[in-house]
């Protein structure tokens, strides 16, 4: 299987954002023009998240699902508090190709099979953002910006597939817009676990510890603040993981 490079674009009032430990958030740009040249540099998938669609317990916006959708011709993965199918077919309507839960499915597990009895397994992506602390690895809210209390994330992970997501978004918090560097470890446990592919997310610092992540097993590599705050591009990337002996697209 070919390797992905995935670029995460969060989504805040019709922007752009990047921030560190998912806070702190600066601007990052439109998000059409973004997407446009990503697009133009190879990206294998865009993954765009609505992150106050949640909290603020609305819909994503749709319209720039729709103008990202309009400026790119790959796969587009959208989430931000999709919590019915119907919010989901109207992503797919905007231009989704594949729709991202995260704590609408803690929320809700039963959404998941749900959503892939309409869309296919292949079209759910599951979203599970972990925290690491003194007392072990946690499942994370970002609506509460706490630990989830009584839910082991191993346990969730194995479920959340169970029910139907045919691929994980698996989000190191604690390293998420650091560059310190993916959480191999976290990547190990979780592949060790399941069999559908996994998107590795938090910490890319580096061009090799990308090449290390597929390596070890990431199906594909999530970037946001190494292609927004730094000089690589999809392009860059893909080339120098090509030369890397991986298998990629270009």
């Amino acid at each position: 299987m070919l390797k992905r490079i995935i670029p995460s674009l969060l989504l805040r009032g019709g922007r752009l954002v990047k921030g560190v430990n998912y806070a702190d958030h600066r601007d990052a740009g439109r998000p059409d023009t973004t997407a446009r040249a990503h697009n133009a540099q190879g990206a294998d998938e865009l993954l765009l998240i609505d992150i106050d669609a949640s909290r603020e317990k609305r819909e994503p916006d749709f319209v720039s699902v729709a103008a990202v959708a309009r400026a790119c011709f790959m796969p587009l993965t959208v989430g931000g508090n999709i919590a019915s199918v119907e919010t989901a077919q109207r992503c797919m309507n905007a231009g989704a190709d594949k729709i991202c839960v995260t704590t609408t499915a803690l929320d809700d597990p039963g959404l998941i099979g749900k959503l892939a009895h309409v869309f296919g397994a292949q079209a759910i992506v599951i979203g599970i953002d972990v925290t690491t602390a003194a007392a072990g690895r946690r499942l994370y809210d970002h609506r509460t910006g706490k630990a989830v209390p009584g839910l082991v994330w191993k346990e969730w992970l194995k479920r959340a597939v169970g029910e139907g997501a045919g691929e994980v978004r698996l989000m190191a918090v604690d390293r998420e817009g650091t560059r310190t560097g993916l959480d191999m470890a976290l990547l190990e446990e979780a592949s060790g676990l399941v069999e559908v592919p996994i998107i590795l997310e938090g910490g890319a610092g580096s061009l090799d510890q990308v090449a290390d992540a597929m390596r070890k097993g990431a199906d594909a590599v999530a970037l946001g603040t190494m292609l927004v705050f730094s000089d690589n591009n999809i392009f860059k990337v893909k080339s120098f993981l090509k030369n890397a002996g991986l298998e990629m697209r270009l």
